[in-house]
């Protein structure tokens, strides 16, 4: 068959790469067939230390941004959480099934498809909302929310889509969604603690979460792409749902919000929220449900895609936002509250590194 090659690599690159993770905090291993490659190993370790520090210390420079009036305030009318939940666990799971249907996608194409959209948000999500000046408390918010609504929401949608392709039942990894919460929380606390104690380091920190924002992307789309290159060898149907998902992510989680009369800020929160999805636990979950399933390999394949078009299209969206902001002479900073507009004055202005915003300037 055509279709061997493409699996044989898989099984040596990506499968590898996740063979050995430690999926529930202990040292619980699940095997593989073929064993990594040394590189693999070597890759899936730098990895794995890497991107954790990076996005712990990005959350840091997030939390810089917030003042704890700004906090009070997302709490005492949460009305963007609820539209990002509406976008996020219902609106985008229908819209994966309904695609991966629509493209007759084969059963484990299409399970990977499902797994994706029903996971939570990312952290990055966050970064990418203090690149367009969105409301980084909110997005923060949305984020920690999103991850504990997940417990039940992953396994619901799971329960009720995945039934056009298989019987079994999911493993939720419930550890990794509690790591994913406390790598979100703990440091963005510490950021917020930074910006009351130390005010000054502020601008610094922001900076820095933005150099290592960009490091961390381009870490992301080099590793991926070494580690499993039989992706580039996928039907055209998946590179189509890896490449127009995100963007209905996107777009999808904006119009509910602009439809419900939100401000553009909060919009452009909502959008990356409901876009950028948590791959890493989209791919452990995965592992942990389906390692000994025929359908395993083929169901790696497509969060591997749509991490890099998910990221290219959030970049491409920030790029676009900067250069119509740049033309208009918009200043969306008055769609905040003055207190909040106050508090985030200073550290907002650093948007990109080497390009500071001339956004919020009186």
């Amino acid at each position: 068959m055509s279709q061997t090659e493409p699996t044989v690599i898989l099984g040596s690159t990506l499968a590898g790469y996740f063979a050995d993770m430690d999926t529930n905090g202990t040292n619980s291993t699940v095997m593989i067939d073929e064993s990594p490659p040394q590189y693999i190993q070597v890759l899936k370790m730098a990895n794995k230390v890497m991107l954790t520090s990076l996005l712990a210390f990005i959350m840091v420079a997030m939390g810089c941004v917030i003042a704890p009036d700004d906090l009070k305030r997302v709490l005492r009318r949460p009305f963007g959480v609820f539209i990002g939940f509406c976008s996020q666990f219902i609106v985008l799971p229908l819209s994966g099934f309904g695609l991966a249907h629509a493209l007759s996608l084969k059963p484990g194409y299409a399970l990977g498809v499902l797994v994706t959209v029903t996971c939570p948000g990312g952290a990055t999500s966050n970064l990418y909302t203090f690149w367009s000046n969105g409301d980084v408390c909110l997005s923060i918010t949305m984020t920690a929310f999103s991850t504990i609504v997940a417990m039940g929401m992953m396994p619901l949608n799971l329960f009720i889509y995945s039934r056009s392709w298989t019987k079994d039942g999911v493993i939720i990894p419930y550890s990794n969604i509690i790591i994913s919460l406390v790598l979100i929380l703990v440091p963005a606390l510490i950021g917020m603690l930074i910006k009351y104690k130390k005010p000054s380091w502020c601008p610094i920190i922001t900076k820095l979460g933005s150099i290592f924002g960009l490091l961390i992307i381009a870490i992301h789309i080099i590793l991926n792409s070494i580690v499993n290159p039989s992706m580039f060898f996928s039907p055209w149907q998946l590179w189509f749902a890896s490449f127009i998902l995100p963007l209905l992510g996107y777009v999808f989680g904006y119009l509910l919000a602009f439809i419900l009369r939100r401000p553009h800020i909060e919009c452009r929160t909502i959008c990356f929220e409901t876009g950028a999805q948590n791959i890493g636990l989209a791919l452990t979950l995965i592992l942990v449900t389906f390692a000994d399933s025929d359908l395993f390999q083929d169901m790696l394949v497509f969060p591997s895609l749509y991490g890099p078009f998910l990221i290219l299209h959030a970049c491409l969206i920030v790029v676009i936002y900067l250069i119509w902001q740049k033309w208009h002479g918009r200043r969306e900073q008055n769609d905040l509250p003055t207190k909040e507009k106050e508090s985030q004055r200073d550290v907002t202005l650093e948007m990109l590194p080497g390009e500071p915003s001339k956004e919020g300037e009186d």
